[in-house]
């Protein structure tokens, strides 16, 4: 009897940073082996004031599920975070998004990726900018953890001492994470429910239910826009980021078993 062949990927992890407005965006790409024709991928986008492994090793650990099963995934710092360049002052969600673009493009040049099967999971500001992205150019998939609810957010960052530390000093301090008064400025600007509606592909959404961002006010807007295309899910006892080994790989598992379906 003949024997079947099982194609087992390894990974290969290697460095791959872009450019943008001058600034060097760093990250890495994990990439399946042996990958013998162009690898989907999925870029990873994380929260305010986190990086590319993700605030408790989410990101790295995704990022190795995916390769596993022959999709590649990038992680990388938005500027001014991680190990990127820039100043804290000058962020704002709709520069994170053309950083964002600036990635796509340099992934869809790459001859080890299809750039027909290209995806994009995001937590938080980084949900949020995925979103906005993802109304401006055809994605394969969209993942999206815990989204920020964008100007809707506006009540919180405008009733707290933000915008008078920003007169004061040129910067605001949110739980030892600086920022200035571009992105006070730019989240008004926002529709985050009008780029979803251009999105046409698959969605998945997760967060916990102890997350006040996972509330309908935030997240009702999404279902009605998407219907049927959206995949909602939410981890019992979970705040905005996993707080437990079971609750992070309650996320992951749901994550990789979706995007390894959808990219």
């Amino acid at each position: 009897m003949a024997r079947q062949l099982v194609l087992c990927y390894v990974r290969r992890v290697e460095p791959l940073n872009a450019e943008h407005l001058g600034r060097t965006l760093r990250g890495v790409l994990h990439l399946p082996q042996p990958h013998r024709e162009p690898a989907p991928a999925v870029v990873l986008c994380h929260g305010f004031g986190e990086n590319r492994m993700g605030s408790r090793d989410e990101f790295t650990r995704l990022a190795r599920l995916l390769s596993d099963e022959g999709v590649a995934a990038y992680r990388f710092d938005f500027a001014a975070f991680g190990e990127s360049d820039g100043d804290p002052v000058d962020f704002s969600i709709s520069d994170q998004a053309a950083q964002l673009d600036a990635v796509l493009d340099q992934l869809g040049r790459n001859r080890a990726l299809d750039p027909e099967r290209i995806g994009v999971l995001g937590f938080s500001m980084g949900a949020l900018t995925s979103v906005l992205v993802a109304g401006r150019r055809p994605l394969r998939t969209l993942g999206m953890w815990a989204p920020s609810g964008g100007p809707l957010n506006l009540p919180f960052w405008r009733r707290g001492p933000y915008e008078e530390e920003i007169r004061e000093r040129g910067y605001a301090d949110y739980q030892g994470i600086a920022f200035g008064k571009a992105f006070l400025d730019d989240l008004p600007t926002l529709d985050q429910f009008a780029a979803a509606r251009r999105h046409a592909g698959p969605v998945f959404m997760a967060g916990g239910t102890e997350d006040g961002l996972m509330g309908a006010k935030y997240i009702d807007p999404y279902r009605e826009v998407w219907g049927p295309r959206l995949e909602l899910h939410y981890v019992e006892g979970m705040g905005h980021s996993p707080r437990s080994l079971a609750e992070r790989d309650r996320l992951l598992g749901l994550t990789a078993e979706f995007l390894l379906r959808t990219v």
